[in-house]
């Protein structure tokens, strides 16, 4: 289905970014994508050597020329700066007509968000927030098999996602950057990981909140919030835990995901990612690879090496791009298909970690 490379540009994910390198090898990785163009920092040193990194020739001094170039040249913009600088950038690329691909969170605010979405609909241009987790193999058997009802009932969806960063920073960056010493409404420890979570549990296991109870403290030296706590109750009368830690020393990134049904409960780490764990009402524990016998739909982007050679963050991201692949040229022959990419998961994320704030500030459960 998806017929030809399709040409992107970046804005930020220099030398020195957290996310910019596994973007550019995740996104080239099946050939499906190049990156030809580049404003990859504002420091002009950093982004000639990015641009000398990336092998990109087209190099912009900032990234209003970008986007001219952009409009005539490029199939989108991958968007890699801060998340404060997301909502103006995303703005003005959907205004001047340039699809855009987004590293989450979307945004730092919901009402940045909702003028995304009216932006979007008003230009007709295609948008995709970037969340990597989703990618993983056993993430996605997980998914298949809660779909195809092999759990059960669902009625608990609990994910933590505790880290060290804050308290032991590692070593290879400059960590934690001043843009994340600083909170907005939502706290930034919230847009960094919350947003994943929320991503998700409505991945996995399609929950949506209805009502939530939050507690958010600041425990290291930063001032800033570092450990939340958020309980849940869905729309299907299930209950949801988030805990999301920076001051958690031991967990270098402790996500972990725990499905709990009527028939089975699942479970996935993303440290030992190449297993999915499912525990049933008989006592039978199993442990599946990608050698097992899955539901997945058989692809190549699973099996880029065979079973017994694992894979890990990169090629789950590079799964993420070929999805995003796939949809991108779908759109642009006027098709579209049902994606967890869109706004409205991006929007509904914002609006719980909103709600969140609110509930930890008040101490009183918050309708969603």
């Amino acid at each position: 289905m998806i017929q030809k490379q399709l040409k992107l540009g970046f804005i930020g994910g220099g030398i020195g970014s957290i996310a910019g390198y596994s973007h550019f090898v995740a996104a080239r990785m099946d050939g499906l994508f190049e990156i030809t163009a580049g404003v990859f920092s504002s420091n002009p040193e950093k982004n000639r050597e990015s641009a000398k990194l990336y092998g990109v020739s087209m190099l912009f001094d900032d990234y209003h020329e970008l986007i001219a170039y952009a409009q005539k040249h490029l199939d989108a913009v991958v968007v890699l700066t801060p998340t404060p600088k997301h909502a103006s950038i995303v703005l003005e690329l959907i205004r001047a007509g340039v699809n855009v691909i987004c590293e989450k969170a979307l945004a730092s605010s919901v009402e940045d968000a909702l003028a995304i979405q009216q932006a979007l609909q008003e230009q007709g241009t295609f948008l995709a927030v970037t969340y990597n987790y989703s990618g993983y193999a056993m993430v996605r058997e997980l998914k298949a098999r809660v779909d195809a009802g092999e759990l059960g009932q669902i009625y608990q969806i609990r994910l933590k996602m505790p880290q060290e960063s804050f308290v032991r920073p590692p070593k290879s960056i400059n960590y934690p950057q001043p843009w994340r010493r600083q909170d907005q409404f939502i706290p930034t420890i919230c847009l960094d990981l919350g947003v994943h979570m929320h991503h998700l549990a409505y991945y996995v296991a399609g929950f949506e909140a209805q009502r939530v109870f939050a507690r958010m403290k600041s425990f290291s030296t930063y001032g800033v919030v570092d450990d939340v706590e958020m309980l849940m109750e869905g729309k299907r009368a299930e209950i949801a835990t988030f805990w999301m830690s920076k001051v958690a020393l031991g967990h270098r990134n402790g996500l972990t995901i725990e499905v709990f049904g009527s028939k089975a409960s699942g479970v996935w780490v993303q440290e030992d990612p190449e297993r999915l764990y499912l525990f049933y009402t008989n006592g039978q524990k199993v442990i599946l690879d990608r050698g097992s016998d899955l539901l997945l739909k058989t692809s190549f982007i699973y099996n880029r090496m065979t079973p017994g050679h694992p894979s890990g963050f990169i090629e789950a991201f590079a799964n993420i791009y070929y999805d995003i692949a796939y949809d991108l040229q779908l759109f642009k022959m006027g098709e579209k298909r049902e994606s967890v990419f869109d706004i409205e998961i991006a929007i509904q994320g914002l609006q719980l970690l909103h709600q969140a704030r609110k509930s930890s500030d008040q101490q009183v459960w918050m309708e969603v």
